[in-house]
């Protein structure tokens, strides 16, 4: 190594020196207390599975009450229906948080689809690359913007391919816990009033188009119906699991989603000009829980409009899912396309590590200058995530 480098590299701050090199280093020995250990993973898996025994039990016990309660829909395989053309649309983000500041990363993604064919080129967004130096609700506003930006990027693409049916990765009606909360700040309130107009209209334009829009919630903890049925304390999907057969799905609930969620999408949708009469067609959400593959059935998520058409929904979803894991065809496209990994989001922290020495050899900032880009202790760093090196490696 040349004495000038040398000197570079030791002049570097600590903090920013570590931090990058251990990008090469290999993994950190375990150091975790023998007798805390022990406790953990010894001690802590039997109450686990115990606990899980117990909680199987109760399911099995619930399923045996309600036992014809729930009506079940039989989706037929049918390639012919499967074939309309569907958008589909899914977001992700994975920012960094440095000590100094918070570094967002999100994008979005919109496909089409007949069948099983894709069709067209991808329709997609990136987040605006941004420092948030005074938020902090950061992972909130990040799950924010990435909704705004997938809703907008959905409605393009209704826009472009008019399809006759549309997928959206996720809830349709925004989490509770995304809305601001006391003390957020202004450009927070500001971007959720955006993803609340957003959401809006890309429900209006799939109205006034006679689109029909289905939420497909991969990941759900909701407990509605075992709510409804005695015990709050057991999430819908593990008792979903007992009641649906491949290929079913369950009539939507009789009554629609409440709540103050539900109500700022009817503020919006006033201000947005819906005529009055329309507003609970595009803001009353229904759940149903369907079965499209091997694994837990997922929850599916429409406004009142499409309440008619669930059948139809459900068998394109059924028809071009695959069994393995239950993903419909033109949803694991959009799902491949924005996965942002811990590698891609390290990737780009280590470009702007790169960029930054740039500006201290330009004299645009000074050496010591580097601590802004710390990260904040305990922050994941890793380029070498098995499941993005296992789809680079396979094409995907």
């Amino acid at each position: 190594m040349s004495k000038t480098r040398r000197r570079t590299l030791e002049e570097m701050p600590p903090e920013f020196r570590e931090r990058f090199f251990s990008l090469f280093a290999g993994p950190e020995p375990e150091t975790l207390h023998s007798d805390l250990y022990q406790r953990l993973i010894d001690d802590g898996t039997d109450m686990i599975v115990q606990q899980l025994k117990v909680y199987n039990q109760r399911r099995k016990k619930m399923m045996r009450k309600i036992r014809g309660q729930i009506k079940i829909i039989k989706l037929r395989y049918d390639e012919k229906a499967a074939g309309i053309r569907v958008v589909a649309s899914d977001a992700g983000n994975n920012g960094v948080d440095l000590r100094s500041a918070y570094l967002p990363l999100y994008a979005s993604a919109a496909v089409a689809a007949e069948g099983w064919k894709i069709i067209g080129e991808p329709v997609f967004k990136a987040g605006e690359p941004a420092v948030w130096t005074d938020e902090f609700r950061t992972k909130e506003r990040e799950s924010l913007l990435a909704a705004k930006i997938q809703y907008e990027i959905t409605e393009e693409a209704v826009e472009r391919w008019e399809p006759k049916l549309v997928v959206f990765d996720g809830t349709l009606a925004m989490h509770f816990w995304l809305l601001p909360i006391q003390g957020s700040t202004g450009d927070y309130r500001k971007d959720s009033r955006d993803t609340l107009r957003a959401a809006v209209s890309l429900l209006n334009t799939c109205y006034m188009r006679d689109i029909p829009i289905v939420g497909f919630a991969k990941r759900t903890r909701v407990n509605h119906l075992c709510r409804k049925f005695g015990d709050p304390k057991m999430r819908d999907t593990a008792l979903m699991d007992l009641v649906l057969n491949l290929g079913e799905c369950t009539e939507p609930e009789h009554k629609p989603t409440r709540g103050y969620v539900i109500n700022n999408y009817r503020k919006k949708a006033e201000e947005f000009g819906v005529p009055s009469h329309e507003i609970p067609k595009i803001t009353n959400f229904y759940s149903s829980y369907i079965r499209t593959g091997l694994t837990t059935p997922f929850r599916l998520e429409l406004p009142e409009y499409c309440l008619d058409r669930l059948e139809e929904i459900g068998t394109v979803l059924f028809t071009t899912s695959e069994e393995a894991n239950g993903m419909p065809f033109a949803l694991n496209e959009a799902d491949r396309l924005t996965k942002v990994t811990t590698s891609v989001s390290n990737i780009r922290t280590l470009m702007i590590y790169s960029k930054a020495l740039d500006l201290v050899r330009k004299g645009e900032m000074d050496m010591q200058d580097l601590r802004l880009l710390a990260l904040q202790h305990g922050e994941p760093w890793a380029i070498n995530d098995g499941e993005y090196l296992s789809s680079i490696s396979s094409g995907e």
